[in-house]
């Protein structure tokens, strides 16, 4: 758990990355070091971020374990979507993206769809694109 930063785009926006994810530790680990985060940093309430892997599988590492939890946090949720891929050229299935949709009753999705495959160029653009969202909410722009 680290200390709130601020990081050098955001310039007066506190940060604390939640430095773990469904990809390498089970839902119910997750939800459970979210938990940690949150209560730890109450009192200074920074913007978290968290990343999420988009499995659908019902193992252990299933999404559907931890999109309810985050909902009822009460925190203000905003879903930056990432749909291709660094690697290959997949995207997030249409399916996958709909059960986000449906689990999604508080937070706002943000999707991006450009394909950046092993892309320096289209990589940068979509950082370029992410940090722009990031600033609209961290001012209050973007609900």
């Amino acid at each position: 758990m680290k200390e709130p930063f601020l990081p050098a785009v955001f310039k007066s926006n506190r940060f604390v990355v939640i430095n773990r994810t469904n990809r390498r530790h089970t839902s119910g680990a997750l939800c459970v070091h979210i938990s940690q985060v949150l209560r730890r940093h109450t009192l200074s309430s920074p913007a978290c971020m968290v990343m999420l892997s988009l499995i659908l599988d019902e193992g252990e590492r299933d999404i559907r374990k931890v999109l309810p939890y985050l909902e009822a946090s009460g925190c203000r949720l905003h879903y930056l979507v990432l749909a291709g891929s660094w690697s290959d050229k997949r995207f997030i299935s249409e399916r996958d993206l709909e059960f986000l949709k449906t689990a999604t009753q508080r937070g706002r999705i943000h999707y991006f769809d450009l394909l950046v495959t092993r892309s320096p160029p289209r990589f940068q653009q979509r950082t370029t694109a992410v940090a722009q969202v990031i600033r609209a909410v961290l001012d209050g722009s973007c609900q």
